[in-house]
């Protein structure tokens, strides 16, 4: 199963004409499940070979593939990672606009998508392995219901995603208010938001799937509304 993991971090803008940006992709901090992916555990054997930058881990469509990873690197224990957005690709208006917010400071957050080939987790059976990364971490005296649940230590990457859905409203707000974002990406956002919640209730009962086809995009644009004061 492939799982994702999140990150806000600064970017550094290398390159503003030709869109080259890098963020730090991954780290070995204790993520929001409890988990930590191990820096020297990253492979990238089929990564290499086309290594997307996408939309919120979308590959629904061609549009949704915003830029490409040039370069990737493990750096003590950080993944550091390149990466050229398409904006010299005319009519990709989503890494225009992923750009735009990129390079004014708006958009920061990245999330890594990657399939983990082994791991050790505080459930083990046998507890030596996962005893010994936490000792590898400093991590041994930390009180036990803080500690991670499961550690990666080898996980093969498959690609890299803008998190454009699931940056900070605050961040939203004020791109809006410095005119970046304009009312038909709201839209956009709001739309996005509405089918993300539809897909995630595919599986409830069906009038629970109608309610979060019906009220995701309205719920989102009391959101902004509600953020969108703070600024005014």
């Amino acid at each position: 199963m492939k799982l994702v993991r999140s990150l806000t971090t600064e970017v550094r803008v290398l390159d503003a004409a030709k869109g080259i940006a890098e963020y730090i992709a991954s780290d070995e901090t204790i993520d929001s499940y409890r988990e930590v992916i191990r820096a020297s555990g990253w492979r990238f054997d089929n990564f290499r070979k086309n290594a997307p930058f996408v939309d919120s881990h979308d590959y629904g469509s061609i549009d949704k593939l915003v830029g490409k990873v040039t370069d990737f690197k493990v750096d003590g224990k950080r993944l550091v990672e390149t990466v050229q957005w398409t904006i010299d690709v005319p009519g990709n208006d989503l890494a225009q606009l992923g750009w735009a917010m990129t390079e004014a400071g708006y958009l920061r957050a990245v999330s890594v998508g990657f399939w983990p080939t082994k791991m050790v987790s505080k459930w083990d059976s046998d507890p030596t392995g996962y005893v010994g990364q936490l000792t590898e971490l400093g991590l041994s005296s930390m009180p036990a219901e803080q500690k991670p649940r499961t550690i990666y230590t080898e996980q093969q990457q498959v690609e890299l995603s803008a998190v454009i859905i699931g940056a900070n409203p605050n961040a939203l707000a004020k791109a809006y208010k410095a005119g970046i974002l304009k009312d038909a990406d709201i839209d956009y956002f709001a739309e996005e938001y509405q089918r993300r919640e539809t897909a995630r209730a595919a599986a409830r009962p069906d009038d629970a799937a109608r309610a979060a086809k019906t009220s995701g995009q309205r719920r989102f644009l009391e959101r902004f509304e509600r953020t969108i004061k703070k600024f005014r």
